[in-house]
């Protein structure tokens, strides 16, 4: 039996298969060990790579490199920024993501959208506000003058002019409410704009019947689009301060999340 065994483990035939089947396994282990590789840095998330000031067929190429996808929401003419490329993006540079997000894009168009001038005049400042976003308007600053009628809408200005409804103007230009205020009506507060962007800011001041003043950004904000992405940090004055109507709210504001409600110098 022993002498039989022996014939059979050192003949040619059974040491080729042994040979074969070794050589197998350590094939199959590298395979194995390849497909764990790809397969446990599948979803893997990374950071966003910045494509503003590309054109969108520079961004396509680039979020195609990066496993990416590139959709563009909106075109803005009055930007800073080269007319066809990339302003703002979402989500911003560096935020984490897995392979096959959208990031949106923003691009600076060539041409501007013209629009009629709405008539906001003998409207309240709440209609006015709701109408000037419907109409791709924004709200640059309230005045307010004496009057009978509170918040009542009494002249609408563009450039330091008045402008009369029906003029043509670009669209997401910027508009001055001239509003009534009268003996009676009573005093503001400053609202709590930590933690918004600026946009959110400017929207919600003119809520309170107020204006942003001075806007600082601090060295963590670089490009247009970090001024889009970053968030109010400090305000002057603190909310909650009594404030007349049409008065200013200083910000400062920042990229870094973890600066949000920390103390901070207003005379730097």
């Amino acid at each position: 039996m022993s002498s039989n065994f022996k014939t059979i483990v050192t003949s040619k035939p059974f040491v080729k298969n042994l040979i074969f089947a070794v050589i197998s396994v350590i094939v199959a282990l590298f395979i194995l060990g390849k497909f764990l590789g790809v397969y446990t840095h599948h979803g893997e998330a990374f950071s966003v790579p910045d494509f503003t000031g590309m054109t969108y067929e520079q961004a396509l190429k680039l979020a195609d490199n990066k496993d990416l996808k590139i959709k563009i929401i909106d075109s803005v003419y009055a930007a800073p920024g080269r007319r066809g490329t990339i302003i703002d993006q979402n989500p911003p540079r560096d935020f984490k993501v897995k392979e096959n997000r959208t990031i949106f894009v923003t691009i600076k168009s060539f041409n501007a959208e013209i629009i009629k001038m709405p008539d906001f005049i003998n409207t309240t400042l709440v209609q006015a506000k709701a109408d000037i976003e419907t109409y791709g308007l924004k709200i640059e600053k309230l005045i307010y003058v004496p009057s009978i009628y509170d918040n009542l809408v009494l002249k609408q200005q563009f450039n330091g002019e008045d402008i009369k409804a029906g003029e043509k103007i670009e669209k997401g230009s910027k508009i001055t409410l001239v509003l009534g205020r009268s003996s009676e009506m009573d005093n503001t507060i400053a609202p709590n704009l930590i933690g918004l962007f600026k946009e959110q800011a400017e929207f919600k001041a003119a809520e309170y019947m107020l204006n942003i003043g001075t806007v600082l950004f601090d060295n963590s904000v670089i490009s247009y689009s970090d001024s889009v992405n970053c968030k109010v940090i400090k305000q002057r004055p603190t909310p909650g301060t009594p404030f007349n109507p049409g008065q200013e709210i200083d910000i400062w504001l920042s990229m870094k999340s973890d600066t949000l409600n920390t103390d901070y110098d207003v005379n730097e």
